[in-house]
């Protein structure tokens, strides 16, 4: 951005912080002009709760030796741009893939020349075995995954909710982004990526005819790959359940009472209402309780919100601070935000509001007992309707 002047050579982020830890848009205006907005859009403590280490690289905030390998292996100026959505990503077709380890695998085999097809055999001197067991042609991942008559037949018995062209492809790589929203038809019961399945299912239905002599019929083949598939989504999906259970009775997460009786306890529920275009958020959150005579409802709009996990993290910050004005003591907090209240329990943690949340644990330890607790959205429909009609009050015409 041009040299730095002399005064400047020194600063830190500190110096664009005001007394109250909020930015100074001023002075980011004179020193950095061209990043303010997606500076202000960054959300410090306001406690002042201490620095920590962050790795960019990850949503959390946290390193993983995965990451930092990805990292390590791009290009210096390619390490932090987003790929193209038609462009293969080892990260999202792969490694974040939703099917099992076995089948990440098998794909990172494949896309490697690990696994030992005609054309890789060949590569490495291996010239007798380069043939298709089955039509003689040379044996290439895309030959043998997919335009080999036999593949094309397990293909076709396949019910895809949208046929991919499979003529069309070049490389396995290609292959993997079509099928990437290839969904099946029910009542399959799969709802997850059916490629690697299938691949799997053609490749040992390939061994068995080489090793065993016995052939399987297309349908067999398209079965199996079918059944494994399904096992897979079943078993996951009953792991979700228990697990979105077992995060229900953690994020309540309560402090000790100091004799608090349940006639003092007051319901918090919060929401807010993000708009992208010009990063504008409507904050809301209502007090209820046997102690309140009637409900207390508060609102307000906030600036430079970059996300809706942003606003959300706000709106509940607000809701606590004025609890500590309204003089309460005893809270039950309640966000449909899983993420957020996952964060605040510590389960997970999520970089861009790691000082909001601080700000929450922080604001807590002065009430003698608090609660954070997820709930479904359509119980929130209060909250959601005031802060929605707070930001639409607020967006010019």
């Amino acid at each position: 951005m041009g040299p730095i002047k002399e005064a400047a050579l020194d600063l830190t982020v500190a110096d664009l912080l005001t007394s109250e830890l909020k930015w100074n848009k001023k002075r980011i205006e004179e020193l950095l002009p061209e990043l303010s907005t997606q500076i202000l859009c960054i959300k410090p403590s306001l406690t002042g709760a201490e620095d920590s280490f962050i790795w960019h690289q990850t949503s959390s905030g946290l390193y993983t030796t995965k990451s930092g390998y990805f990292a390590a292996s791009m290009p210096l100026n390619q390490t932090c741009l987003a790929r193209a959505e038609g462009e293969f990503s080892w990260i999202r077709d792969v490694w974040a893939g939703k099917f099992s380890p076995k089948m990440k695998t098998f794909l990172w085999s494949i896309l490697q020349k690990a696994i030992s097809l005609g054309s890789n055999l060949q590569r490495r001197g291996v010239t007798s075995a380069a043939g298709c067991v089955r039509c003689q042609e040379t044996e290439t991942d895309v030959h043998c995954f997919f335009t080999c008559q036999y593949a094309q037949k397990v293909w076709e018995l396949v019910p895809l909710h949208r046929a991919v062209h499979l003529a069309a492809v070049t490389t396995f790589s290609d292959a993997v982004v079509q099928f990437r929203k290839a969904l099946c038809l029910p009542p399959s019961g799969i709802t997850q990526n059916i490629l690697p399945w299938i691949v799997w299912s053609i490749w040992k239905s390939r061994n068995t005819l080489i090793f065993d002599g016995r052939g399987q019929t297309p349908g067999e083949t398209a079965l199996r790959g079918i059944k494994l598939a399904r096992e897979w989504s079943t078993s996951q999906a009953q792991g979700e359940k228990g697990i979105k259970l077992s995060q229900t009775k953690r994020g309540q997460t309560r402090a000790s009472h100091r004799g608090v009786t349940d006639l003092n306890r007051v319901t918090c529920k919060t929401d807010a209402a993000w708009n992208k275009d010009n990063l504008m958020a409507g904050l809301a959150w209502i007090f209820s309780g046997q102690k309140l005579e009637v409900p207390i409802k508060g609102s307000v709009i906030e600036r430079s919100i970059g996300s809706p996990l942003i606003a959300e993290a706000s709106a509940l910050r607000s809701a606590l601070c004025m609890a500590i004005t309204l003089e309460i003591t005893a809270l039950d907090v309640f966000s449909d935000n899983l993420t957020l209240v996952r964060a605040i329990s510590g389960i997970t943690q999520a970089k861009e509001i790691i000082g909001i949340v601080k700000d929450i644990r922080s604001i807590s330890t002065e009430l003698a007992s608090i609660s954070f607790s997820h709930f479904s959205r359509s119980l929130n429909a209060e909250a959601d309707a005031l802060a929605k009609e707070t930001l639409r009050a607020s967006i010019p015409l």
